[in-house]
């Protein structure tokens, strides 16, 4: 069995790059035992694994997902029941429909917390502005609006406890627990009404969709993806965008050249952004039979990682993959996921960014990092700078 025991979850939350880029030169598929994972790290394994799911389902019978928030989750099935779930999903998170709404949910808020910002002379735009622009914007999408930052940011913070829990530390499952228990109290009576008197948001969607008229999908079959969406939703866009402003940053040159034709330049910081640190790290899968992968054979039924994060930076795709280079052409990275289980909210995910980030430009030209120390980023499944300290 191929596994490699000196690596710890600590490790792997302060920078787990170095981690994948030995395990793509020596071990490319490895059992880690520090997180009951088998890591597949080089991008063709990667895609491959991902686009395979009679090999690799999406079923996995040790998932931190299911045992935190139940099942059937849009990222733990296949099929028709994975279909029926996106079905729900898809109408208000396609690229057409974002176009629609989305500025006016953004724009709003981008204003306020630069305002705040400004006020102070800079500060941290993590917590003060790209998180709060990616919490509230999801809220009000799914027709949680009347949730508050605070609220959601708690919630956000208990669903990442269970989400990455791997290693079944029982601190964190009762965080995620507890977080659990509080939507489902929170969004209960929401989707009451949304049942009897539907409306545009996301949430009247998922129960409406494509169901006869007049019925509704249960709200028990709803709430674990619920919860999957509100985990990613708020995590991934505000996270990304945290980590392309600062590659912009420490980079002037390529920050000039982005300012002075942002038409053009910033969807291509964005992708760079999203694939130099990816806000998402993994897809889990588990092995439907014994698979030879990689040069490797996973017997039946493990759990294995896609790791999204570390396919982005194979060096059989990307030159200096730790570099960012917003002039790359070497082609797509892997933040979003590949084949059925391809993220539904990439659109809304990736406007989001790119509007908050021109507005920022656009409105504060002369931003800078407030010291030369380097930006301190963290997590291995969820990954982005801890703080982004500006000067305005």
């Amino acid at each position: 069995m191929a596994f490699v025991d000196d690596i710890t979850v600590e490790e792997l939350e302060a920078d787990p790059y170095p981690i994948y880029a030995r395990l793509r030169r020596e071990m490319p598929v490895a059992y880690i035992p520090a997180v009951n994972l088998w890591f597949v790290t080089r991008f063709k394994d990667v895609e491959y694994l991902s686009k395979t799911p009679e090999l690799f389902g999406a079923e996995v019978d040790s998932s931190p997902v299911e045992r935190s928030w139940g099942k059937p989750t849009i990222i733990t099935t296949d099929g028709p029941v994975h279909q029926c779930l996106r079905s729900g999903v898809d109408p208000k998170y396609h690229p057409k429909r974002v176009t629609t709404y989305l500025d006016d949910l953004v724009l709003p808020i981008a204003r306020e917390c630069l305002s705040t910002l400004r006020a102070n002379g800079g500060g941290d735009l993590m917590s003060g502005y790209f998180e709060p622009i990616s919490i509230l914007s999801l809220a009000h999408s799914l027709g949680l609006g009347e949730v508050d930052l605070k609220t959601l940011r708690r919630w956000f913070f208990g669903l990442a406890q269970g989400a990455v829990n791997f290693e079944c530390d029982p601190e964190r499952q009762k965080v995620a627990d507890e977080i659990s228990s509080e939507i489902t109290e929170t969004v209960t009576p929401v989707m009451e009404r949304l049942s009897k008197a539907p409306d545009d948001s996301a949430l009247s969607h998922m129960l409406h969709d494509g169901m006869p008229e007049g019925e509704s999908r249960p709200f028990s079959f709803l709430l674990p993806t619920l919860k999957v969406i509100l985990l990613g939703g708020m995590q991934e866009p505000g996270h990304g965008a945290g980590s392309i402003m600062t590659g912009l940053l420490q980079n002037p040159d390529q920050f000039a050249e982005v300012k002075a034709d942002m038409d053009r330049l910033l969807p291509r910081a964005v992708d760079e952004g999203l694939r130099w640190v990816t806000p998402i790290g993994t897809q889990t899968r588990q092995t439907t039979r014994d698979v030879e992968i990689g040069g490797t054979t996973i017997p039946g039924g493990q759990p294995v990682a896609a790791i999204l994060a570390s396919a982005s930076h194979c060096e059989s795709r990307f030159s200096e993959p730790g570099r960012f280079n917003i002039h790359r052409n070497e082609g797509n990275h892997a933040a979003f996921g590949f084949g059925h289980h391809f993220c539904a909210g990439r659109w809304f995910a990736r406007q989001q960014i790119t509007t908050a980030l021109r507005y920022l430009i656009d409105n504060a030209p002369d931003i800078q990092l407030q010291d030369q120390a380097p930006v301190r980023f963290r997590g291995w499944e969820f990954r982005a700078p801890a703080a982004l300290e500006v000067a305005l």
